[in-house]
């Protein structure tokens, strides 16, 4: 195996967890989890993962469609320069683009049956959003409330006449209900207007092959214990246990990477309760849905018609305009649904993205090949896709999540107040409870 150390730029020893680290369960075998037990086998200490499904990755999951592979979860590397995640990819020796998409963009609305003009496509990017953003402020400096991201849009939009009114809702839902991974109405405005959330427009990286390219070396010689759902977590002044239906994991300590919708659904028992002030924050933080659906075709026909990443404003003007995405790695093409929009897509995911397609590249088209459509929402062992700041909440609530409960740590995105709903936040939080079990600043991961 090769080493190498590995710093998100935050290289602090977090206040040590009780006890010192001798067997560690590690719970779910996301990046987060994949990449604490890589930590600790690489620093010599005892540990196992177990995972509720028969897979590896979590909500990172490559799938084949029609041969050409597919990522039904996180797709990108988002914003690469200086991002530790970007710094594995490039140590496991992880091929991978620069997101092309940008390059050929198109538009169309269903609605009024007609490509959308390049002034219209001009205002559908991030820049749109600034003006939003102006008022969040000035309710911040005035000292005046939160507000949801529903409510600031519309006061915004509402001297815009009609139609360019609901035009530049649908636009701007996605852009926020896409980043946030929920309903305009349940997204803070403070949090999705920050810096820290509305990233804007930048150029992301893909891997080539799919994460599971990504997660393969992460995983390279830990003990990982597939299909054990776990129902509870004890813990005692010495020591920890997990179990499942017919087996349990006895430990020093261990590393809880469930998502935040499984800790909310209440299927996890922990023993004792967790404390009043962890459950509070779990029930009032926010975790919804961005749903995919991938169309697989013999050939990429759309890019001779000058399309590889289009915008498409639903006929149904209550629902956020949905965006496709060409790789330009294989003949497919992903279509990227906000929540507002999940309903319809769920209940004929072909018919509703041929449709789209069809409508987009201006008539008749091939028959796909393959197609794979995800349901976030509703997978057991997800509950939803990332997480949100709810209105009248704060960040600030992401670091009480981040603590530690006697031996039971916690890692995930949903415990990453900076990178929130990123990959990379997931794999920094993994990296934070290893330097918090090891007491060093100094993390060494391996790859074969």
């Amino acid at each position: 195996m090769r080493t190498r150390v590995f710093t998100d730029g935050d290289d602090a020893v977090p206040a040590p967890a009780d006890g010192a680290p001798e067997r560690v369960v590690v719970v779910g075998a996301g990046i987060a989890g994949l990449t604490a037990a890589n930590a600790l086998r690489t620093a010599g200490v005892d540990c196992v993962v177990v995972e509720a499904r028969d897979r590896i990755g979590g909500r990172l999951h490559t799938v084949d469609v029609d041969g050409h592979a597919a990522d039904l979860g996180g797709s990108w590397v988002h914003h690469p320069g200086h991002n530790v995640l970007a710094d594995w990819v490039e140590f496991a020796q992880v091929p991978w683009i620069a997101d092309p998409s940008g390059a050929f963009f198109a538009g169309y609305d269903l609605g009024e049956r007609r490509p959308l003009t390049p002034d219209e496509l001009d205002a559908a990017g991030y820049a749109a959003l600034e003006p939003v953003a102006a008022i969040v402020r000035a309710d911040a400096a005035a000292g005046r409330p939160d507000r949801s991201a529903a409510t600031v849009i519309d006061e915004h939009l509402a001297g815009i006449p009609e139609p360019e009114r609901t035009r530049r809702w649908q636009i701007m839902a996605a852009l926020i209900e896409q980043d946030g991974a929920g309903l305009l109405d349940d997204i803070s405005a403070r949090w999705a207007f920050s810096t820290t959330a509305l990233v804007g427009d930048v150029v992301d990286n893909v891997p080539i092959g799919g994460y599971r390219r990504v997660l393969a070396p992460l995983a390279a010689g830990s003990d990982i214990r597939l299909s054990a759902p776990v129902r509870r977590i004890a813990q005692t002044a010495d020591g920890v246990e997990v179990s499942g239906d017919g087996w349990s994991e006895a430990g020093s300590h261990a590393i809880v990477t469930l998502p935040l919708g499984v800790l909310q659904s209440g299927s996890v028992e922990f023993d004792p309760p967790l404390p009043a002030a962890r459950r509070d924050v779990i029930a009032g933080t926010g975790f919804g849905s961005m749903e995919k659906v991938v169309l697989a075709f013999e050939e990429p026909f759309w890019r001779a018609r000058g399309i590889q990443h289009a915008v498409v404003l639903p006929a149904d003007r209550t629902q956020a305009s949905t965006w496709m995405w060409d790789f330009g790695l294989t003949p497919t093409m992903m279509i990227l649904i906000a929540q507002s929009g999940t309903a319809a897509a769920w209940h004929d995911p072909r018919g509703w993205a041929l449709e789209q397609l069809t409508a987009l590249c201006g008539g008749d088209i091939p028959e796909p090949t393959g197609l794979a459509a995800t349901d976030w929402l509703h997978d057991a062992y997800a509950r939803g896709s990332y997480t949100h700041i709810r209105p009248g909440r704060s960040d600030a609530d992401i670091d009480i999540l981040a603590q530690p409960v006697g031996r039971i740590l916690f890692a995930g995105e949903h415990t990453s107040r900076a990178r929130l709903g990123y990959a990379d936040g997931a794999l920094s939080s993994a990296l934070r409870e290893a330097r918090r079990l090891l007491r060093t600043p100094h993390i060494e991961l391996s790859a074969p």
